[in-house]
């Protein structure tokens, strides 16, 4: 979370130090319009100060210095006057007419600073009266700075072009903050989507996505050491099982041989012969739980191995059906073989032996949870890509815990014993198929098998 914030505050950051940017470029677009109209002021050849200066007294009034001529001297400005301690006119240059001869004080305190009609003025106060020179209407304002009337033409004419360079600029910046950002995103997100995989993660640590990257990579290695703790765990099991059925196997295969001696004495009364059968019935069951349990471990652990060869549907089911009919439950059911004819010479590439699992304990669990004289019917046809087997009996159905615990996704607290249809469900998934267990119409289980076809 803390990593998260970072890289937030990160890009906040970024972004208000970009506004600043573009606040300061805009300030300096500014800043340089005024120094550039300031460079470029109507160039006057004399200071006002320095005509007042030269100004000289004569029995005839005041007069232009001689240094330069009174054209010279009023070079780019359009008049001149002195106003005397009354406020009369006691001296003028080209004064306009349309201007008075006399001001008040109140007259003066306002133009000497600004404007006299529309005029831009400067004054200076010397010994012979107050010096004004006017500048020609228009040519210069005068407010807290001096400039042309072009300052604010090219400011308002350029501000629109400079305003868009900006906004280019700044979605630009944007826009390449984004896909950098992006990118890094990118490597962090395949990186989160390797390890919900299960694969190793690796990622550079560079940039802003580091310390998070870092993260992901000390996840990474945990899950890798975790896993392979697991991998050994399962193996261990895996071989534990193994050798716990390789071992039950010796022991039960000779009380299943002295139990058929037993049961084929005749010299034995009845009661002991019909106790014998049983053994060897409850034999048979103990033998194949323990097959049973033996598979869906490998299964489960990806340590059974799948011989997969291609065969043509039709004549592996009857093989397969004809391996049962060998069986001693064979004798206590009624059973049906019927194959589409589309099904019949389809390709199927799966491994004969799983195969013949799934099957033989789809009909032993009909045989040993039913009546002895079930009815089981086995019918193959295809769907579409698929190579379907249903197996139905006319029996009692599958109990509802049992449906429920098969249907379920999860493992449910307190499941009924499902061992050999959790076979049959391992079995199909291995080939790529899937299982739907329900029960049959009117009465009984059904299963149906889907098997891709080649």
């Amino acid at each position: 979370m803390k990593t998260f914030v970072r890289l937030i505050r990160r890009y906040v950051l970024a972004v208000i130090g970009f506004v600043l940017l573009l606040l300061f470029l805009g300030i300096g677009f500014l800043g340089w319009t005024v120094w550039y109209e300031a460079t470029y002021l109507p160039q006057r050849e004399y200071a006002f100060s320095d005509i007042a200066d030269s100004m000289v007294e004569t029995k005839d009034g005041l007069v232009f210095g001689s240094q330069h001529t009174p054209q010279e001297w009023m070079d780019g400005y359009a008049w001149c006057m002195v106003l005397d301690d009354n406020g009369n006119v006691k001296w003028d240059y080209k004064l306009p007419s349309e201007l008075n001869r006399h001001y008040t004080i109140n007259d003066i305190a306002n133009f000497t600073r600004w404007y006299l009609d529309d005029y831009p003025v400067f004054c200076q106060t010397k010994d012979y009266g107050l010096f004004v020179i006017g500048l020609p209407k228009g040519s210069l304002w005068k407010y807290t700075f001096y400039s042309t009337p072009s300052l604010l033409r090219n400011v308002v004419h350029n501000l629109p072009l400079v305003g868009l360079i900006l906004l280019l600029a700044g979605l630009l910046f944007c826009l390449w903050l984004g896909w950098r950002g992006t990118k890094r995103l990118e490597t962090v997100a395949a990186g989160l989507d390797a390890l919900a995989d299960g694969q190793t993660v690796q990622l550079p640590t560079d940039g802003f996505t580091g310390e998070l990257a870092e993260k992901l990579n000390q996840t990474s290695s945990h899950l890798q050491k975790k896993n392979e703790m697991f991998v050994r765990r399962d193996d261990t099991r895996t071989q534990w099982i193994a050798g716990v059925s390789h071992d039950v196997r010796t022991p039960l295969a000779l009380i299943l041989g002295w139990a058929e001696q037993l049961k084929q004495d005749e010299a034995l009364p009845d009661a002991a012969r019909q106790k014998a059968t049983g053994i060897c019935g409850q034999s048979e069951k103990l033998r194949s739980l323990i097959d049973d349990l033996n598979l869906t471990s490998k299964l489960e652990y990806g340590a059974q191995p799948l011989r997969k060869k291609e065969y043509s549907a039709g004549p592996l089911i009857r093989k397969l059906m004809a391996q049962f009919y060998d069986s001693p439950l064979a004798e206590k059911c009624e059973i049906s073989l019927v194959q589409s004819a589309e099904a019949e010479h389809e390709l199927l590439s799966v491994d004969e032996g799983l195969l013949g699992r799934l099957m033989e304990n789809l009909l032993n669990n009909s045989v040993r949870h039913n009546f002895k004289d079930v009815k089981i019917s086995v019918k193959t046809s295809i769907d579409r890509k698929f190579f379907l087997m249903t197996i139905a009996d006319d029996g009692k159905g599958y109990p509802p815990e049992v449906l429920a615990a098969l249907n379920s996704e999860e493992i449910q607290e307190n499941a009924p014993h499902i061992l050999g249809l959790h076979v049959v469900e391992q079995i199909a998934t291995a080939h790529g198929g899937k299982t739907l267990f329900s029960q049959n119409t009117p009465c009984g289980a059904k299963t149906v098998i889907w098997l891709p076809l080649i």
